[in-house]
């Protein structure tokens, strides 16, 4: 029984490897294929990171579906405050990352290494600081609805405690 319940996850998580290295091998082709140049380097960076973001939020999305079968799926308003989130992201955007300038002298897995490196750098930081937002936002919202139920409850209580001296009353007289 195990392995049927892990096997959905495992598909995903291995379906999530293959986009992400599929975007990877794009990177390293544009490199490749295209005019090289400072900008043509920023341009192709901004679409990786674009990629990596959108491929990991859909990931996210079927992962929940999988394992919430029972609850409804992401509403779309989530799915945008998730997207949202990582766009006005409180760490440095990566127009204001300290990279280096481009150097002919560079040769190509080098500069290709380099930019990597810093643009995963980034979005750990950036992943990192949505998770951290989205459990505070879950635990505020689990305290919200704690004191929610607890409110109607006591107002319930309130009303079984009357309702029970109400019909006693009636029932003596």
């Amino acid at each position: 029984i195990t392995h049927f319940t892990e096997q959905p996850d495992k598909d995903l998580n291995e379906g999530l490897r293959l986009e992400l290295h599929r975007l990877v091998d794009n990177y390293c082709d544009r490199h490749q294929n295209e005019p090289e140049g400072e900008d043509q380097e920023w341009v192709v960076l901004q679409e990786l990171e674009d990629g990596f973001n959108e491929v990991l939020l859909n990931t996210v999305d079927l992962s929940y579906q999988n394992d919430s079968q029972d609850s409804s799926p992401l509403l779309p308003e989530v799915r945008q405050e998730l997207r949202s989130r990582l766009r006005r992201s409180p760490v440095i955007s990566l127009e204001d990352q300290d990279f280096e300038s481009w150097d002919p002298r560079e040769s190509f897995s080098d500069r290709v290494l380099r930019f990597f490196q810093r643009l995963l750098g980034y979005l750990l930081q950036k992943w990192r600081a949505l998770l951290a937002w989205l459990r505070r936002a879950v635990a505020a919202g689990m305290r919200a609805l704690c004191c929610a139920v607890e409110t109607v409850w006591s107002v319930f209580q309130d009303f079984c405690s009357f309702m029970a001296q109400a019909l006693g009353f009636t029932i003596q007289a």
